[in-house]
């Protein structure tokens, strides 16, 4: 299901991505999928240097619902800083409604980012929205675990070289039935 994964992740990248700067970029998108099967959807603009990840409730709490949980997400990723001894910029939060589903947009800056505040986030959402979130069931917990933890090693280790090295280019990343699809865009 994920072979293409443990091949990219292996060592032998295959001839899809263009050119040799695009490849973290590409690990790191695939790595916050494989990770975290609760995002639907991860971009990067180059420019602002923020990630952004996309969720999907398949609800649709009242507006003043999702503010205060954004605040209070944003209050738990300030606190998560502090306790880090770290400074947090802003939190970006958005959301659009449709029908029975809410998309939830959070963007964060890539320098102050890290695999343990995505599972801070995680949890949180987990918490809050629980079987209403939507959750790839190809996701991390089928893996194997020794494979699931390369994966959230790996992760670690692209936030941080991305704060070396920033990205220039612009990238999505989707889930697409049982594959994470990553493009250039």
């Amino acid at each position: 299901m994920f072979g293409f994964l443990r091949r990219f992740f292996g060592g032998r990248c295959s001839g899809h991505v263009k050119s040799e700067q695009a490849r973290p970029g590409v690990q790191l998108l695939a790595s916050v999928l494989v990770c975290f099967p609760e995002i639907e959807a991860v971009s990067y603009e180059p420019h602002q240097e923020l990630l952004t990840m996309d969720f999907v409730v398949r609800a649709h709490p009242a507006p003043v619902e999702i503010e205060t949980f954004a605040a209070f997400l944003a209050e738990s990723i300030e606190t998560y800083h502090v306790l880090e001894g770290s400074v947090v910029s802003e939190v970006d939060f958005s959301y659009e409604q449709h029908e029975a589903l809410t998309i939830l947009h959070l963007a964060r800056r890539m320098d102050e980012l890290s695999e343990a505040e995505l599972s801070l986030v995680v949890h949180l959402l987990k918490d809050r929205f629980g079987e209403a979130l939507l959750v790839d069931p190809h996701g991390a917990e089928v893996l194997d675990a020794e494979f699931r933890m390369i994966q959230h090693e790996t992760l670690e280790r692209m936030l941080m070289a991305v704060r070396e090295l920033p990205l220039r280019d612009r990238l999505v990343g989707i889930r697409e039935r049982d594959q994470v699809v990553v493009y250039n865009r």
